[in-house]
């Protein structure tokens, strides 16, 4: 079992030299009982040095350096640096300017030689650790590594750089679906350990909005935004003050509530100057994605072809027209429009895609067949927002069939979303009748 220090309550510039050669004897294999006899010191008091409950006598240092063979660096002022570095690639990082993070790492990493071996050691790990996140495109392994040194030497560092190391891990796990949840736990600890009106609490609230949208905490997602936008209005980041605003607006319309939505949307269109036309397209889509599920189809497909015209190459999009299209009832409009597109589609919307030519075409079967597929591939990915559709319309679908036992069982379905419970093992569609 790894040595586990606890987070500091304070922090002593003590504990780093400390905790470095404590590091270094464990990495080594040694005993602390075999190091205090080999330098002729009293066990405790050299795990006292090693936990930073006592100073260095004059001496000691260069006494452990030497029995490590090692040369330890005494200057305290390469701390300081190495503390100056993590905060401005942060700083970078908060206010997205990624020319000046990678040069900031970068540098920083070249030098890796002056503060490997100084009080700078632990510091200068968290420093890689965003340096290998960042720009040495997930250096999985060395990630790793470094998380499990810099949590076994808490004590060696200030509150303030553990809540930046935690809201790194946060971003790093969060890219992975399947740490979405390790990543919050490392997100909320960096809410805990910093300032609240401090940049990495503000980026921390900022990372728990998307990953609480992803896991259909729409109303979470929502109080997140309303509390880091003051944040980041204060520190005047207008840059991550859209993304917010935006992440709101998805926020309402995850809720139902599509008229505020809509408003909001507009709102922020009407605001966006020259220099923010990317922008533009993200917010037509989003614009089509609320009049679908607001059923104003004709709006629907008028803010789709401008974000399709504003190139907006997201994918999702190939099925807002043509679903449209079948909700008017302009059935030869909609399998016009399916017919052209449907070899560009991505591989993961055709079958919706051939559930509504099937349904425009009243053929049953495949219609029943590519639905549920879709469906299914949509709680295996955990794609929470295009599920009250498909399950809407499959609702739709038996209903009109008059099928009450699969009415009931997607209603099921329905409820379990609803209350956050559903997944594809619980959903009623998907039980083995064998079981």
């Amino acid at each position: 079992m790894p040595f586990v220090k606890q987070i500091p309550k304070s922090q002593h510039k003590i504990n780093n030299i400390g905790g470095f050669f404590r590091n270094y004897r464990i990495n080594d294999g040694l005993s602390l009982a075999y190091v205090a006899d080999s330098i002729r010191m009293n066990k405790g008091f050299l795990s006292d040095l090693e936990n930073g409950k006592r100073n260095f006598p004059n001496g000691t240092i260069q006494q452990l350096s030497s029995f490590y063979d090692i040369s330890f660096d005494e200057n305290q002022q390469l701390y300081d640096e190495a503390c100056d570095i993590l905060n401005e690639a942060f700083k970078a990082l908060f206010f997205a300017n990624q020319t000046e993070e990678s040069d900031i790492l970068k540098k920083a990493v070249e030098n890796t030689n002056i503060y490997e071996n100084s009080s700078a050691y632990f510091v200068f790990k968290i420093i890689e650790l965003h340096y290998h996140m960042r720009i040495s495109n997930n250096n999985n392994t060395q990630i790793e590594y470094i998380r499990e040194l810099v949590e076994s030497n808490l004590d060696a560092l200030s509150l303030a750089n553990i809540s930046i190391f935690y809201c790194l891990l946060g971003i790093y796990y969060k890219r992975k679906s399947v740490s979405i949840f390790i990543a919050e736990n490392y997100l909320n600890k960096s809410l805990e350990l910093s300032s609240s009106n401090s940049k990495v609490y503000a980026y921390s609230l900022f990372q728990l909005i998307s990953l609480c949208a992803r896991t259909n905490r729409v109303a979470l997602a929502y109080s997140y935004c309303e509390k880091a936008r003051n944040i980041f209005n204060r520190l005047n980041n207008y840059t991550t003050l859209f993304y917010i605003d935006f992440s709101q607006c998805n926020c309402l319309i995850s809720m139902g509530l599509y008229d505020f939505a809509t408003a909001k949307l507009k709102e922020l269109l009407s605001d966006i100057n020259q220099s923010n036309k990317e922008h533009v397209p993200k917010i037509h889509h989003s614009l089509a994605w609320c009049y679908l599920l607001n059923n104003q189809f004709e709006e629907c497909i008028i803010e789709t072809s401008l974000s399709i015209k504003f190139e907006d190459k997201s994918p999702d999009l190939c099925y807002f027209i043509p679903y449209s299209y079948y909700k008017q009832k302009e059935y030869l409009k909609c399998l016009d429009y399916i017919e052209s597109h449907l070899e560009y589609a991505d591989d993961f919307y055709k079958p919706f895609l051939l559930a509504i030519s099937a349904r425009t075409q009243k053929q049953n079967v495949d219609f029943e067949k590519n639905i549920i597929l879709y469906y299914q591939s949509l709680l295996q990915n955990n794609v929470y927002e295009d599920i009250p559709l498909i399950q809407n319309f499959i609702l739709d679908y038996h209903t009109e069939t008059n099928n009450k036992d699969m009415m009931i069982k997607i209603l099921i379905d329905i409820k379990s979303f609803n209350d956050k419970d559903l997944t594809l093992k619980s959903s009623t569609l998907f039980v083995d009748s064998s079981s």
